[in-house]
């Protein structure tokens, strides 16, 4: 028999961690499968053959994707000319619901059977989507409890991804001697988002406020450590007219948060990691006037971090828009920074929270669906 053939189609950072965790979990299982797809460098260090990089896509709100329409467009036809040309034994979509459900559909009427893995938000806007995709798919796997009971009896709650993925590789003190800290220095971690136009648009204000917070937090450094899908120099082109020292390096991003105080934090998946070492945090979400004018009229969720929908309460605080100022962002800072008992009780608010999110095992656990689906598709 030929070997197993399976597409994963990734359009973001978190995606691209937790797909080739998947795919580790799927050879370990099954060592004749190949795989080909649309990711970043973790896809293609696990062994996918990549057809497009995902970094050329990766794009967030309404108006922002005009400016990657061209990019979108070309991804598009090269996943399109792999199916037909490649037939792969399975389709496995991860979140990306605007390109991969076009896919999907592809998929579909060339009889390719689809997993999806990583479900889009749909229960925060375009709910309508929840039908489309279980007419799509065979089975979608969930990583957040409240999302199984949305797709009926084809969704499997799997546990969380991240619970895999957070190993650091040094001990908390170990990371203190790694990156020269004092016993006194306090640490703040800046975690600007993985894609270019959120930190063009979050790091600068975050550069602002890190000043105020040094004049006022002595002796206190801060590190940045810089996402996969970003370059060190279009991270280093806006923090070098920081004001203060900023530490960039690329990766590291859960030894700089073992070590952290207080974390100044883009909204996604980065909110889980940061809430897994008990790191108090704000979170910050920025957009396009035209994208928040929209999001305003579809959108309807309580919360727009990703820690404080699990919790199903507002645990850390989110700054919106016109909200982002140095000044909300040193505000909150401090109330940490300075009083130690309130940092511990949000710290332990986050760990519970977390809880919630099952066991680890969530790759291994997927990876077992998805030879069981192409076992009863063949």
């Amino acid at each position: 028999m030929s070997a197993k053939r399976i597409m994963i189609i990734v359009g973001e950072a978190s995606g691209d961690l937790h797909a080739a965790n998947l795919v580790r979990e799927i050879a370990k299982k099954d060592a004749d499968v190949r795989f080909v797809g649309i990711g970043g460098t973790r896809m293609q260090a696990a062994g996918v053959a990549l057809i497009f990089d995902n970094h050329a896509i990766a794009v967030t709100g309404f108006s922002e994707v005009l400016s990657k329409a061209w990019q979108i467009l070309k991804a598009h036809r090269a996943v399109k000319k792999t199916l037909r040309q490649e037939h792969p034994d399975l389709l496995i979509l991860v979140d990306f619901p605007d390109f991969n459900l076009r896919v999907g559909a592809v998929a579909k009427k060339l009889g390719i059977p689809i997993l999806y893995y990583i479900s889009p938000q749909v229960w925060a806007w375009r709910k309508q989507r929840v039908h489309q995709i279980r007419e799509l798919v065979e089975k979608i796997l969930v990583i957040l409890p409240f999302e199984e009971a949305l797709y009926g009896n084809k969704g499997i709650f799997v546990g969380h991804p991240l619970l895999d993925a957070v190993r650091p590789t040094l001990s908390p003190s170990e990371a203190r001697e790694h990156f020269g800290l004092a016993p006194e220095e306090r640490v703040v971690t800046l975690l600007p988002g993985s894609r270019s136009n959120e930190i063009r648009s979050l790091l600068p204000v975050m550069l602002e406020a890190v000043a105020q917070i040094r004049k006022e937090v002595p002796p206190v450094r801060f590190l940045l450590p810089i996402a996969p899908t970003l370059t060190e120099r279009e991270v280093t082109a806006i923090t070098g007219r920081a004001p203060v020292p900023i530490e960039t390096f690329p990766g590291q991003v859960y030894e700089a948060l073992s070590v952290s105080d207080f974390a100044i934090v883009a909204s996604g998946t980065a909110t889980l990691e940061t809430a897994y070492f008990g790191v108090p945090m704000v979170i910050l979400y920025r957009m396009s006037a035209l994208t928040y004018f929209l999001a305003k009229r579809l959108v309807r969720i309580p919360y727009i971090g990703l820690i404080n929908m699990v919790a199903g309460e507002g645990i850390v605080p989110e700054l919106i828009q016109d909200a982002v100022t140095p000044r909300r962002i040193v505000a909150e800072a401090l109330q940490c920074l300075q009083d130690p008992e309130h940092a511990r009780r949000i710290s332990t608010r986050l760990k519970t929270a977390m809880a919630t999110l099952g066991e680890p095992g969530a790759s291994a656990r997927a990876a077992g669906i998805v030879l069981n689906v192409i076992g009863e598709t063949a």
